[in-house]
């Protein structure tokens, strides 16, 4: 499909909440925010600006994936950088993590300056309801991410300037009101589906967001009112996107923006200036001929969980790589299972290959949420409201249907959710199915997570300390409540004036 190109013509000034000594530069831009604002094209320049931030190496581009990845304790990486998070002992001053908290910080500040500056204009400019509803939007979508990752964190909803820089620590569920009161903000603000460009969120995708914010806070307190509130939200994407015919083509190269998405990054290999290292991350070395790392590969144990469920799933063919692979020299390099030890004791993603990669940039997206995604939400909150009613089967059986097809024809794996499973057989199996579907789409930390320790402490920690087949690469996880949440960066206790040590989250 087309995909709309990202573009700054300007640079956005921005602050980095850590970093007094930034505020105090001249930042080198061509234009005033009051000529950015003037013109319904620096608006727009604006919203480029914002979505590039979003998708910056520093986040989506790069440190969700060196540190989340690995942290979630679904994947292996054997970067030195990301030791500590593959071990599930993630320090303060991890590199990643000393990225990524100022990149959300100053993606959430781009944002500020948008709504400012729009909020308080009294001129008529015709797209500025549709940039407000696309910085509401990405705030609570950053906010989201922050408050999974860190519990509570500053909130700051103007422009950092220098009397402002400082901000404590909020707490939780003033994160989530201000997340929910932005996403329903957004909702009325931007238009339907097919009615903006593609790629760029629209109502729909606030609606997708909503019902995933009501359901994780629903998953932690069982709450009847937060799930009916996630259904209500679910529920309104129903029917407006379509799964694409196979789970293969959802991942072929230059198959973007397809009928299952409903937000994804958009990236392209339009300039010198690195855009992306998800390639370089999960592609192999010598697999093709640019350079690439092969970091960050699934736990056996992901694999084989995969693998015993479902033998002939033709998902796990379109995903992983496994036993070994031709180098571009022509020589062949054994992997999972044929080799057990070492980076090359994993299989391999393949959702991120890109033989048009240059070494620098990519044009493939990373889609953030998808409809697929929505179909398995309103199962499991269907089953939590009803149990596993006609309902609740539908929705994940359609997902299971999808999974079948192949180009070549159907397959008879996976099988349909039974009628006679019972409302807790039904809550194992979705969370199971989210993984089988959506692995390596930054959902695993989040989903192992949500449900409480007991359940992460089941599902991730034993899971994989108890694996029979474990390689000399492979860390054992401690038994440690406090990887339910990320540590504050050291960085942001050390240079914040109201944060300190006694803030940091238990166990740091």
């Amino acid at each position: 499909m087309k995909k709309y190109q990202i573009i700054i013509s300007f640079i956005l000034a921005t602050f980095c909440v850590s970093c007094q000594d930034f505020l105090e530069e001249e930042p080198e831009t061509f234009f005033s925010e009051e000529q950015v604002f003037a013109t319904e094209d620096g608006v727009e320049a604006a919203v480029n600006g914002l979505y590039q931030s979003f998708a910056d190496p520093g986040y989506h581009g790069s440190s969700i994936h060196g540190l989340i990845a690995p942290l979630s304790g679904k994947f292996f990486s054997n970067q030195g950088a990301s030791q500590d998070a593959t071990s599930l002992n993630c320090l303060p001053n991890n590199t990643w993590l000393t990225r990524l908290w100022p990149q959300m910080y100053s993606t959430i500040n781009v944002a500020n300056t948008i709504i400012d500056n729009l909020e308080n204009t009294t001129l008529e400019l015709a797209n500025k309801e549709i940039a407000l509803g696309q910085a509401y939007f990405i705030r609570a979508a950053t906010y989201f991410d922050l408050v999974r990752y860190f519990g509570g964190v500053p909130i700051r909803t103007t422009p950092a300037t220098e009397d402002n820089i400082f901000l404590p620590r909020n707490s939780k569920q003033e994160v989530y009101d201000l997340i929910i009161a932005d996403f329903e903000k957004a909702k009325l603000m931007l238009p339907g589906v097919g009615e903006y460009l593609e790629g760029r969120p629209v109502k729909t995708a606030a609606n997708a967001y909503l019902a995933k914010v009501y359901l994780t806070l629903a998953s932690e307190n069982n709450d009847m009112a937060l799930w009916q509130q996630a259904y209500n939200e679910a529920i309104q994407v129903y029917g407006q996107y379509s799964l694409t015919p196979t789970y293969a083509e959802l991942f072929e190269p230059n198959n973007e923006n397809t009928t299952e998405s409903i937000f994804e990054l958009q990236y392209g290999a339009n300039g010198a200036v690195r855009n992306s290292d998800v390639v370089r991350s999960y592609t192999p070395k010598d697999l093709f001929s640019y350079t690439t790392f092969g970091r960050i590969r699934p736990n056996k144990e992901t694999y084989e969980q995969h693998l015993a469920q479902y033998p002939g799933d033709p998902r796990i063919d379109a995903m992983y790589l496994v036993d070994s692979y031709t180098k571009v020299n022509g020589s062949i390099k054994n992997i999972y299972p044929n080799q057990v030890n070492g980076n090359d004791g994993y299989t391999v993603l393949t959702k991120y290959f890109d033989p048009n990669f240059n070494g620098t940039t990519t044009s493939r997206n990373f889609i953030k949420i998808r409809y697929a995604d929505v179909l398995l939400m309103l199962a499991e909150i269907t089953n939590e409201l009803n149990g596993p009613t006609p309902e609740a089967l539908g929705y994940v059986n359609e997902v299971l249907a999808r999974a079948r097809n192949t180009a070549s024809g159907t397959a008879t794996e996976p099988a349909d959710f039974s009628a006679t499973l019972t409302q807790d057989e039904f809550r194992t199996r979705i969370m199971r199915e989210r993984q089988y579907e959506l692995l390596g789409e930054n959902h695993e930390w989040f989903d192992t997570r949500r449900r409480g320790y007991e359940y992460f402490l089941q599902e991730v920690i034993e899971n994989h300390n108890n694996f029979s087949n474990l390689g000399n690469t492979d860390f054992i996880y401690p038994v440690s409540v406090k990887n339910m949440l990320l540590p504050i960066p050291s960085t942001e206790i050390s240079n914040n004036q109201e944060i300190n040590q006694a803030d940091q989250n238990p166990g740091y």
